[in-house]
């Protein structure tokens, strides 16, 4: 049974089963029509079910689970006895990320007290579990990237008038970038440079143009134009303390785990200070973002679990053009809190999920592949992309017989 919440006063429920997904769509459709949009992808989104067998990119609590269960006695009692982690905990026992959250903070705390001992054993685990999400991270699978891609064709297109779409996310993966280059899509990252690409907050308030009359001199903002934020850092960024760049931050092609200073970080805190550049620059983008008039934001396959980014969309409530759209399960504990609000400005669309033998017997259509498939509806322009990308391909075809 899916559900269209606004507020607590559920919109489908007097509709016909099989015209419910075409009323979502509607919504939606009105939705994509203010000046303001944005994305907020969690872990949900990568993750894919196939043949009961799951590829792409563990969720938090699966991934936490398996990365416990890798450590030895010698790092589990350091854990519980020194740095006071249960892992057990719901808190930290599906979220491998708050886990490693209290791990940096107490590196600091080590830090100023000189304790070198405890200190290169906790080193030690921080590289370690940072190297398992990294290893989790960098699949390349093809069917989620192909996801990402319908995704993404669905979004360019909406009226060139309106501003440029932004998508946040939390995952370090980088589905989004293939995807975007394989569709031939322009994004803006927060990175500049060509061979050397370094982070450069300015970046975010640039548009690409197409210059449209040469006599007069005038400039239209290109469609396919997406803005991308990732809150949390990503695989394929690196520290460089050797740069002589204002921000030491550099985007590689082709991300190695054994390079130290790989940039995962769950909270925006950097080795040497709190709050730092990149993560700093991030987050304010996003507050600047939601506190726009006009605003709306749609959050997929997020938990509500990151506090750091629910107080800035609770900020965003306090104005009263804001819209929030979440795409997810109504029972899950921080969406029903904000269920309880009764707050007509708050939907939540989803499906009651259904169980057997400790697994999901159906797949819910707040799942991110349902909601790419059957939820955001079809925008007049989006099929202009496979035209040009086919139009290429068979020029280069043409020549090379």
């Amino acid at each position: 049974m899916m559900y269209f919440y606004k507020g607590q006063k559920d919109i489908l429920e007097k509709v016909d089963s099989d015209k419910q997904t075409a009323e979502v769509q509607k919504e939606i459709l009105k939705v994509f029509s203010v000046h303001n949009l944005s994305f907020l992808l969690g872990s949900g989104c990568s993750s894919l079910e196939k043949d009961d067998t799951q590829i792409g990119i563990p969720t938090m609590a699966p991934m936490a689970i398996e990365y416990y269960a890798s450590l030895v006695m010698a790092e589990t009692t350091f854990i519980k006895d020194v740095v006071k982690i249960d892992i057990t905990s719901d808190k930290y026992g599906k979220n491998l990320e708050k886990f490693l959250e209290v791990l940096f903070s107490y590196k600091y705390l080590l830090e100023s007290q000189d304790n070198m001992v405890e200190l290169k054993t906790l080193e030690s685990l921080i590289t370690k579990t940072k190297k398992f999400i990294f290893d989790k991270c960098i699949s390349k699978d093809e069917t989620v990237i192909d996801l990402y891609k319908s995704f993404y064709r669905k979004l360019v297109y909406r009226d060139s008038n309106l501003s440029k779409i932004n998508i946040f996310t939390t995952n370090y993966d980088l589905f989004s970038e293939r995807a975007l280059d394989q569709l031939g899509i322009i994004f803006s990252n927060g990175f500049s440079g060509t061979i050397e690409r370094y982070f450069n907050p300015a970046v975010f308030n640039y548009a690409f143009a197409e210059q449209m009359e040469l006599s007069n001199n005038k400039w239209n903002v290109i469609d396919n134009f997406i803005y991308l934020y990732k809150l949390h850092g990503s695989v394929n960024w690196i520290e460089d303390e050797t740069s002589k760049q204002l921000f030491k931050i550099q985007e590689i092609q082709e991300p190695k785990s054994d390079k130290t200073s790989v940039m995962i970080y769950p909270t925006p805190v950097k080795q040497n200070a709190s709050f730092g550049s990149p993560y700093s620059d991030l987050f304010r983008e996003f507050q600047k973002k939601l506190m726009k008039n006009n605003n709306v934001l749609i959050t997929i396959g997020y938990s509500f679990s990151d506090e750091h980014i629910n107080n800035l969309i609770y900020q965003a409530l306090t104005i009263p053009t804001f819209r929030l759209v979440i795409v997810g399960n109504k029972d899950v504990a921080n969406i029903k809190k904000l269920y309880e609000l009764n707050d007509p400005r708050i939907w939540i669309i989803g499906e009651e999920e259904k169980w057997a033998d400790g697994k999901l017997s159906e797949t819910p259509v707040h799942f991110f592949s349902r909601i790419v498939e059957e939820l955001l509806p079809e925008i007049d322009g989006q099929g202009e992309i496979e035209k040009s990308i086919d139009a290429v391909k068979t020029l280069f075809s043409s020549k090379s017989e």
